[in-house]
């Protein structure tokens, strides 16, 4: 009898201890919060052309019922590192964002491409374009590797031209991997557009520091179409690249 009014008693304490730990876990405290909902006011991408005005049409920030204060940050050119605005070609990226009474964190993004004008490709070569890339000899084109988005092609002097990719976006875009492996800072020279005579300076790419030579660069203005050849200096490293100029 004794040993089993021991266990009642050893089973009573086991179950208050049971009881008192859930309450003391809870504290009988709970609390709900609602997030932040961004909602981008406009297209989420937006093209304009180079040296034109640009006017943001913002973003409206809740919280349910309440309205928040948003944050509108202006990032720098994807490729050219160069503040946001108007003068310099390049992608950029705004960045939206809100936080609600109990500092939980909300954000929305918009790209603004600020492009070149939309050459006849006769005289000048400016423009958007997308890319496809044949990575030569033994690359097989796929989708992967076509319709890239964008490049660009923007004057800098009388016969001369910047453009924003020297192997199509082939690593950065195709890939996936980020601007900082697109082979940048190639400049083309218009020695004689119709009949094809170019030339072009280095480019290279910011992470691996590797160079690109471009060469056989041939306009067809008919097709709105440039193709070239992108030569690394690393294995396998010889990129064929057709642009087709976007009509915008």
């Amino acid at each position: 009898m004794k040993k089993m009014n021991y266990f009642k008693v050893l089973l009573f304490l086991v179950t208050v201890t049971m009881i008192s730990c859930v309450e003391d876990s809870t504290g009988g405290v709970s609390s709900v919060t609602t997030y932040p909902e961004i909602s981008v006011q406009g297209d989420a991408t937006v093209f304009i052309e180079q040296g034109s005005t640009y006017e943001d049409a913002g973003a409206i920030s809740m919280a349910g019922d309440d309205v928040l204060e948003t944050t509108i940050t202006y990032g720098t050119g994807a490729y050219t590192d160069s503040p946001f605005g108007t003068e310099i070609a390049d992608k950029y990226t705004i960045t939206y964002s809100a936080l609600n009474e109990d500092g939980f964190a909300g954000n929305a993004l918009r790209d603004v491409w600020v492009v070149p004008p939309t050459s006849d490709m006769l005289a000048s070569i400016e423009g958007l374009y997308t890319a496809a890339v044949q990575r030569a000899p033994d690359f097989v084109p796929s989708d992967q590797y076509d319709g890239l988005t964008y490049i660009t092609i923007s004057k800098t002097g009388d016969s001369t031209y910047a453009l924003s990719h020297a192997i199509g976006g082939y690593y950065d875009m195709g890939r996936g991997y980020g601007s900082g492996y697109a082979a940048l800072g190639a400049v083309i020279t218009a020695n004689d557009i119709a009949a094809n005579d170019f030339t072009a300076t280095q480019a290279a790419f910011p992470i691996w520091g590797n160079t690109v030579d471009i060469t056989e660069l041939t306009v067809d203005a008919a097709s709105k179409s440039i193709t070239f050849t992108g030569d690394g200096n690393f294995g396998n490293g010889t990129f064929k690249v057709q642009l087709t100029q976007v009509q915008l």
